[in-house]
């Protein structure tokens, strides 16, 4: 009975073991690919110059994501187009703007935008995962991660209880201030990003010289 008992718990273990190795969440889910989802996002872009008049501007508008058909590159592996439209305010039409690709692998999620590939999420998602989001095109090499992981995190009129945050750049000086970060929710995608590029003075990121910044705050998103 005793050795009987001592091989009991040995099974045990190794079925624990091999279910804890089967089980690894990949979060593919963050980056949905299914033809006809869509996310409609308001954007903030915001010019900053101090020799000009007026030294702050900012535009408002709106722009709206599709996923198209999936198509086959040229290595095999399959991708799905991304409609991008675009509209001043929510009264006017839609209007074409771009068609981007997206595709999503077992090892990354990537998207073509502007002509450049970029490498937007990497699986499995966990804080052990470091990747340049450049290394897919000829840019300068930057270093992502994963910040938050499966937190909860609040837009207006939505809180989501489940979100992933990717880290792009976050470098600042007494002059200078670059932030970017994205946040993804399971089944919808991108839900939210910021883009901050900034000469600022006396190391006060709230009084800027000049520079850019774009915000992107998902409203709306579903299924055509």
């Amino acid at each position: 009975m005793k050795y009987f008992s001592i091989l009991l718990v040995i099974i045990t273990l190794s079925s624990c073991k091999k279910n804890t190795n089967d089980g690894i969440i990949y979060g593919y889910e963050y980056f949905p690919i299914t033809e006809g989802n869509y996310v409609v996002y308001d954007v903030l872009d915001v010019f900053h110059d101090e020799v000009l008049i007026p030294a702050h501007d900012s535009t408002r508008y709106q722009v709206k994501e599709v996923i198209g058909e999936t198509e086959v590159d040229g290595h095999g592996e399959e991708y799905q187009k991304l409609r991008r439209y675009h509209r001043a305010n929510d009264t006017l039409t839609w209007t074409l703007q771009d068609v981007w690709t997206i595709k999503r692998t077992s090892r990354n999620a990537e998207m073509l935008e502007e002509n450049q590939r970029v490498v937007k999420m990497a699986f499995a998602i966990s804080y052990d995962q470091f990747w340049d989001c450049n290394a897919l095109n000829p840019f300068d090499k930057e270093e992502c991660y994963y910040s938050r992981i499966y937190q909860p995190f609040s837009i207006p009129a939505y809180d989501f209880d489940s979100t992933v945050t990717v880290e792009r750049q976050d470098f600042s000086t007494y002059i200078e201030y670059i932030r970017s970060f994205d946040v993804y929710a399971p089944r919808i995608g991108l839900i939210h990003s910021t883009r901050k590029d900034i000469r600022i003075n006396n190391g006060d990121t709230l009084d800027v010289a000049y520079g850019t910044e774009l915000f992107y705050t998902a409203i709306e998103w579903g299924q055509e």
